[in-house]
């Protein structure tokens, strides 16, 4: 007689145990499926990123590939979005079941102070500026940078 299988026990998840995730453009160019690679923590794209994305899809590139795949995994998941996207999109589908966190769109402004020596023009100062507020707005929360920009991560 072989013995039962066994249950995979069910993890269970506190608010404050799921993190943000707070995606550098480099991240989607260099692989547009990690879009689902967080599991049950929830992803922020700023806008920024959303913006880079867009000037990177033309040509023949990988990286041109890669934005415009990236670019079609966004559309798929907001064209399934309920009309509150503020309060984020579920990530979770048929092609991704494991992926149970939530996207979250920069759609306004978020408040944030740099130190006084970092331009508020530049596009990594900006990311950085979006994960500074979120850590402001979300104070139980571990919000996280995820760059494959070296600089970016010191």
């Amino acid at each position: 007689m072989s013995p039962a299988p066994s249950k995979k026990s069910v993890k269970t998840v506190n608010d404050s145990d799921i993190k943000f995730f707070v995606l550098d453009t480099n991240v989607l160019l260099h692989d547009p499926t990690s879009l689902f690679r967080f599991e049950e923590h929830d992803i922020c794209l700023p806008m920024f990123v959303l913006e880079e994305l867009d000037n990177k899809k033309k040509g023949m590139t990988e990286v041109a590939r890669n934005a415009r795949q990236a670019s079609r995994f966004l559309d798929e998941i907001v064209s399934d979005a309920p009309h509150k996207i503020e309060e984020g999109i579920a990530l979770d589908s048929a092609a991704h079941k494991n992926c149970t966190g939530r996207l979250f769109l920069q759609t306004s402004f978020i408040k944030h102070e740099l130190p006084q020596h970092l331009e508020l023009g530049k596009a990594d100062n900006a990311i950085l500026g979006v994960v500074i507020g979120m850590q402001k707005l979300y104070p139980k929360r571990s919000v996280i940078l995820v760059s494959k920009d070296i600089n970016m991560r010191i």
